[in-house]
């Protein structure tokens, strides 16, 4: 393998060894690489549903962009808050 490919493999058993990872059992990865951005595009289609029918086309793509943005603070804010949590137990 070349020097990269190696480099690269490293920096996923270190992150995988790594006990900052291992604060909620092993979900931590499956949170930030699955769960949230599921969340998020769940978070979208609602949206974008719930105005189809009251908003243009255009300004509905806008404004569920824009709540569906404002949403990615608290969804990470909620998630550090569940591990920090967990990690006191």
């Amino acid at each position: 393998m070349t020097d990269k490919n190696s480099g690269f493999e490293d920096l996923i058993d270190r992150m995988i060894e790594n006990p900052a990872y291992d604060q909620m059992g092993g979900y931590q990865i499956f949170l930030r690489r699955f769960a949230i951005p599921v969340i998020m595009i769940l978070i979208a289609l609602f949206i974008y549903t719930s105005l189809d029918g009251y908003v243009s086309s255009s300004w509905n793509l806008v404004i569920t962009s824009v709540i569906t943005g404002s949403s990615l603070g608290p969804i990470l804010a909620a998630e550090r808050y569940l591990a920090m949590r967990n990690s006191k137990k």
